[in-house]
């Protein structure tokens, strides 16, 4: 379980830095092209699998020659079959010379549906169910401006849109770790929450994460009851009595359970609040 949290932080990571380490653009036509028509997209976004309508996306426009339009292509990368989809002109945005003067900043929204649209992975579409989307794949929007004259600039920084779940990212979790001979200490610390598909996440037992003691959260789309599995390397038992479960609401866990040791049960609460 501690490999699946540290690999999926660093997929994520090295992601990021990937799309945002090149911003030097290239002209599409000619080596004498006008410099400027460049863009600044927001690099990197989480989809929260069955929690975003829709995506809005600022593209900051840089005060310089004036920009037509920018067009938006789109492709998509599985990590089960490691291949890109084909490319696809996925938006044009209208600009209409606005940065001309100073800087300007455009947004557009996409959806799930715009995302999938004709894309294939060696032939097979994507899922229309964005629940059945694979976790860790990602899309990336590449932009190219036209200039006013014609000319067009191809921008190296882009967009990744990264496959997650609503509940994955980093919470501030307190609570109380109740030890039969040690006593009750308090839980205060910093936890990722990490994306296993729709609806379960991997998490640290406790303050144990650093021993190697994981477990899996799983939330009920019906009543947002929790439960756990995958108790790594103890089994998890949820506290008799009290009702562990994710508040909609406010996007926080409450989290009640124990596990047995040698000397007797070691007894967990936490809250997870959202950071």
């Amino acid at each position: 379980m501690k490999s699946k949290l540290i690999n999926l932080i660093a997929i994520f990571g090295i992601i990021g830095l990937v799309f945002s380490a090149c911003n030097k653009s290239e002209d599409l036509v000619t080596a004498e092209a006008k410099t400027g028509g460049l863009v600044s997209p927001l690099t990197s976004i989480p989809y929260k699998l069955g929690n975003t309508p829709k995506i809005d996306i600022p593209v900051f426009l840089p005060l310089g020659p004036a920009i037509t339009t920018i067009e938006v292509y789109n492709k998509y990368y599985s990590n089960a079959q490691k291949a890109f989809s084909n490319e696809v002109l996925l938006r044009t945005i209208s600009v209409n010379g606005k940065n001309e003067k100073a800087d300007a900043t455009e947004t557009y929204s996409v959806t799930y549906a715009n995302l999938i649209a004709s894309l294939k992975v060696n032939n097979i579409a994507l899922p229309t169910n964005e629940l059945l989307a694979p976790i860790g794949d990602y899309w990336t929007l590449s932009y190219v401006a036209i200039l006013s004259d014609g000319r067009k600039v191809i921008n190296n920084t882009k967009t990744n849109i990264s496959v997650a779940n609503r509940y994955a990212g980093f919470y501030q979790v307190t609570g109380t770790f109740n030890h039969p001979t040690a006593g009750i200490r308090p839980i205060n610390e910093k936890k990722f929450l990490t994306p296993i598909n729709a609806v379960t996440c991997t998490t640290s037992i406790g303050d144990l994460g650093s021993a190697g003691y994981f477990m899996d959260i799983t939330v009920n789309q019906t009543n947002n009851d929790v439960t756990f599995s995958n108790g790594t390397p103890v089994a998890i038992i949820p506290t008799a009595g009290k009702r562990s479960y994710f508040d909609p609401a406010t996007g926080k866990f409450f989290l009640y359970y124990f596990y047995v040791g040698g000397s007797g049960n070691r007894v967990i609460e936490e809250v997870y609040t959202p950071l």
